[in-house]
């Protein structure tokens, strides 16, 4: 079953965008764009490619049908205006007071989960109630700790930018495979936005934000007729268990206690349930689970584990040689439990599997390999081997 979750613009990750403006009062007239004038410049926002997400094609049904009701900015606008000075005053939208002058900004999306594989919709828009020159971009902050991606950008929307208008939206979508991706328990929605006023207004201040909004870094450009600054909407949660790679990578190695871990998910799924890990096997495939009687069959499951968990991660190769060894290991530690006459056997047949393993990256051990081994037995063993008790 899936899952589907709403960012919410209102009241946690929506927030008044404290902006102090000085202004020019006097000149009630339209403040027109001269034809020089352009859309303030925004930096480029640095993304870093990250395997296991995905840019997605755009629902056209959750893009904004239309700029927000500047009745929205009616209470709550912290953009205010110093005593009358000569020079034009900026142009006010629908009827607002120009005592109310301000600018806000909205965080919202979607997030759906099916399995391991989650969608993120996310919006981000500036709604202002005077007319002015903007520019603005969303973007995806990776923020689960231990993550090797936490802290950087990992998808970006389209930027917008408009001139004598008041609104302006920026929407993206990704797709993020759990399996694959690094990551992904805890995002962040970022949201780069630069601001400038037509008539020479002077920004003034930034104040705090409320109801989850937060401030990435400083306000710039204060004091002048441009602003830029990052929101972010604060962590969420995507549903995904974090760290999953290095859960995985805790289940695989070498040692008893990475063996005994995986010991406890076989027989306890609950325990990795959240991680959604593939525990199928098929035990020693191309070779006897239990060759003359040593019991290699926990081990073979194990190598599997890894085998099917590292492919479906897309790390097989980097991760194979250690898969081996842990496989070797553990074949190993069976031996030990046998005693001295039949040991030499059991480990003439661990390094056959460990080999075949190595080389061939399946269980191709021959007939022969499995006779040369029985040849170690003593010849009361009647061929098997039996543990110590």
């Amino acid at each position: 079953m899936g899952s589907k979750r709403t960012i919410r613009s209102v009241p946690a990750l929506t927030a008044v965008m404290t902006l102090a403006l000085l202004g020019a009062l006097g000149n009630t007239l339209p403040a027109h764009a001269a034809a020089t004038e352009r859309a303030p410049g925004l930096p480029d926002q640095a993304v870093t490619a990250a395997p296991g997400v995905a840019a997605q094609k755009l629902d056209a049904a959750k893009r904004p049908a239309g700029p927000r009701s500047v009745s929205e900015l009616a209470s709550g606008s912290a953009i205010t205006l110093r005593p009358q000075a000569a020079g034009k005053a900026p142009h006010m939208v629908g009827g607002a007071e120009l005592a109310d002058a301000g600018c806000t900004p909205y965080i919202s999306g979607t997030i759906s989960k099916v399995g391991l594989t989650v969608r993120i919709d996310y919006l981000a828009e500036v709604l202002c109630n005077f007319y002015l020159a903007g520019a603005g971009q969303a973007y995806l902050i990776e923020r689960t700790s231990g993550s090797p991606y936490n802290g950087q950008a990992v998808a970006a929307a389209t930027p917008f930018s408009f001139v004598n208008g008041y609104y302006g939206y920026s929407y993206g979508a990704v797709l993020i495979d759990g399996r694959v991706y690094d990551g992904g328990a805890q995002i962040e929605v970022g949201f780069n936005l630069a601001l400038q006023t037509l008539n020479g207004g002077i920004w003034i201040g930034c104040l705090a934000l409320p109801n989850g909004l937060r401030y990435l870094g400083a306000c710039s450009g204060l004091g002048t007729s441009t602003v830029s600054v990052a929101v972010g909407s604060g962590e969420i949660s995507t549903g995904l268990a974090p760290n999953r790679l290095t859960v995985l990578e805790s289940l695989t190695s070498p040692g008893s206690g990475s063996y005994d871990a995986w010991n406890i998910g076989r027989f306890y799924p609950a325990t990795y349930a959240a991680y959604e890990f593939d525990w199928s096997t098929n035990l020693c495939t191309g070779a006897p689970d239990n060759p003359l009687g040593f019991t290699f069959e926990s081990a073979c499951a194990r190598h599997d584990f890894g085998y099917r968990n590292y492919k479906a991660a897309q790390r097989f190769a980097a991760n194979k040689d250690r898969l081996d060894l842990a496989f070797y290991g553990d074949l190993q530690r069976v031996c030990a439990t046998y005693g001295d006459a039949v040991r030499p056997a059991c480990y003439a047949l661990a390094t056959a599997y460990y080999e075949a393993a190595r080389i061939f990256g399946i269980l191709n051990v021959t007939p022969e390999q499995i006779d040369d081994a029985a040849e170690l037995l003593p010849d009361t063993s009647a061929g098997r081997a039996v543990p110590l008790t």
